[in-house]
Order: C-alpha cells, then structure tokens, then sequence
C-alpha cells in the first residue's frame, strides 16, 4: 500500500515539475524569425502567420530580437519585419526612434520605412535631421517618403535636391513625394521635370501635378498660358502636350479659352492632345458649362485640319462626345 502512494506521488511529481517547465520554456524567436520569413503559400500561409503573431506575443523579448533584424535587406524577410512591427504598434517607436542613427544603411532604410508604417510624426525631427546628413540615396529616399507623407515642409528642399539624382528611378520616386504637396516649390521642380529625359519620369510628374490640388494645378494653368504666348520658336512642346491634361481636370473659367488656343497651335501634335483635353474638361470639371460649344469648336478644328495625326486625334475626341458608345 505505501508503495503504491509512494509510486502515485512520484508521478505526480514528474508531471508537476514538467508542467512548471512547460511554462518557463521561452519560444524560439530565433526559429520563429525564420519560419515568419518563409513564403506565404499553400500551407505555409497559417505557418507564416502564427509564427509571426507568436513573435509578438513574446512581448518585450520579441521587440528586442525584432530590434537587432532591422537590417534585413531580402524581401522576405522585410515582409516579416513590417507584419511584426505592425503588430507591436505604438510599443515600438521608441527604440526605431533610437535606430535611425543605426550604423547600417539598410536599417536605417527600414526603420523609415516602419515608421512611416507606424505613422506618428513626432519622428519627423529626428528622421529629417538623419536626412540631410544621409549619403546613402536609397536610404534618404525613404526618409524623405515618411516626410512627405507626413507633409513636412523643410524636406521640400531635399526632395527638389533628389529630384535631380542621375539614377532615373530615384527621379520617378520624387516625382510622387513631390505630389504631397502645393507649395510653389514642389510645383514648380515638378513642372520642369516634364522636361526629363526619361519617359517614365516625366509621366511621373505629369499624374503628381495631374492628382494635384485646384492650386497646384491653377499653377500649371499659368504656366501653360505663359508658354503659349511665347514665339513659336521658344516654345516647349513637350511641356505643352504634357500641362494640357493637368490643366483639363481643373474647375476653372479659363481652361476653355486655353485650350480652344492650344487647338489652333501651328503644332499638329499639340491641336491633338488639345482637343482631348477639351472632351475631358467636358466630361468632367466642364460638364455644367453651357458657353463652350466644344462639339461644334472640334467640328470647326477637324474641317480646318491637314495633319493626319491632328485629324485623327480630333476625331475620335469628338466621337466621345457624339458616339460615346463607340469603341
């Protein structure tokens, strides 16, 4: 008999002692880490999630090893960065703060990248007084983008700085951060960049303009009057062509008599992009204007018009407005 309750409690032993480790073994962040980095297909995709979500849930120690990997540079593992620090929230501002001075420009990248994610501007200071010191361009490209969305106006002058960057891509990313905002000097390095060498950038600054407020794009308006009233000879084409669709989403009484001159430009490829315009404002900011015949201004243009590509390009303007269902 007192063997048996001798047996009974050393069992009981061995499964207390065993219960009480179970609850002091720390996970393994380390493991962890890796499987929240793997692909998120198939099965993987729950492996994924619960190994992140036990990252965060391991608290403080999570944000201290979440912490050390912020100079991970692979896509995966960055995605794993994000979704864990998105989950730490607020908890984590304050050691990315203390990390935009890190060592490493890839994590000093990231941590602008997180906290822009974080979206609280009271790292604005510390991140812009990082970036005008920054060498790194990839990395003072996503400062400047947590700057910008958080309309910081003494970043104006680094980004128009950037915006002159020789590497094309760096170029086509300011374009958009220079969209943020509608002081003049944004508006006008944006303006001049619709003289870029590069396609891809111009169209950039084109839809930051185009996506622009009324003042920004009021701006734009001036600008097109001002170079359709230079000689034909200084004249920027290109600039015209590309202000003309920016200029056609705007509410605004003097659109039409731009356009209606654009219309009757010595440039065929400019009387085209004109009478598309001129549909546009119709269709849209135009719409309750009843003072501008466009359909018969078109008319008048395509029996006046010689240039092929001008004739097309009229016509099918003003097919939108007389056939809209034709394709």
């Amino acid at each position: 008999m007192d063997l048996t309750r001798i047996g009974t409690l050393a069992i009981l032993l061995i499964l207390l002692s065993g219960s009480v480790f179970a609850q002091d073994a720390k996970p393994d962040l380390a493991e962890l880490w890796e499987t929240g980095s793997l692909w998120e297909v198939g099965d993987n995709r729950e492996l994924v999630k619960d190994a992140r979500q036990e990252l965060i849930d391991a608290g403080e120690d999570g944000l201290k090893f979440a912490l050390t990997k912020l100079d991970a540079g692979d896509t995966l593992h960055i995605r794993c960065l994000r979704a864990v620090f998105k989950g730490f929230g607020a908890s984590a501002y304050e050691g990315l703060v203390e990390n935009i001075t890190n060592e490493n420009a890839t994590a000093r990248r990231n941590v602008a990248e997180l906290l822009a994610q974080l979206d609280d501007p009271r790292a604005a200071e510390p991140l812009l007084e990082q970036c005008r010191v920054e060498e790194s361009l990839g990395t003072r490209l996503a400062q400047l983008a947590s700057l910008a969305k958080w309309k910081v106006e003494d970043a104006i002058p680094l980004l128009v700085e950037i915006s002159q960057s020789d590497v094309d891509r760096i170029r086509h990313r300011a374009t958009s951060l220079l969209g943020e905002y509608e002081q003049q000097a944004a508006v006008t390095r944006l303006i001049e960049m619709l003289d870029d060498a590069v396609f891809y950038v111009r169209d950039g600054a084109r839809d930051a303009l185009k996506q622009g407020t009324p003042d920004t794009r009021s701006v734009c308006l001036a600008r097109l009057l001002e170079h359709l009233a230079l000689p034909g000879a200084e004249q920027n084409l290109q600039r015209i062509r590309l202000l003309l669709p920016i200029v056609a989403s705007l509410a605004d009484d003097g659109v039409p008599a731009v356009l209606e001159l654009a219309l009757k430009h010595e440039s065929g490829l400019v009387r085209g992009d004109a009478a598309s315009a001129l549909v546009t404002w119709k269709q849209g900011a135009g719409l309750l204007n009843e003072q501008v015949d466009v359909i018969e201004l078109l008319n008048s243009a395509i029996d006046a018009e010689y240039d092929p590509y001008a004739k097309s390009a009229i016509e099918t303007a003003r097919n939108k407005l007389t056939k809209p269902d034709t394709k």
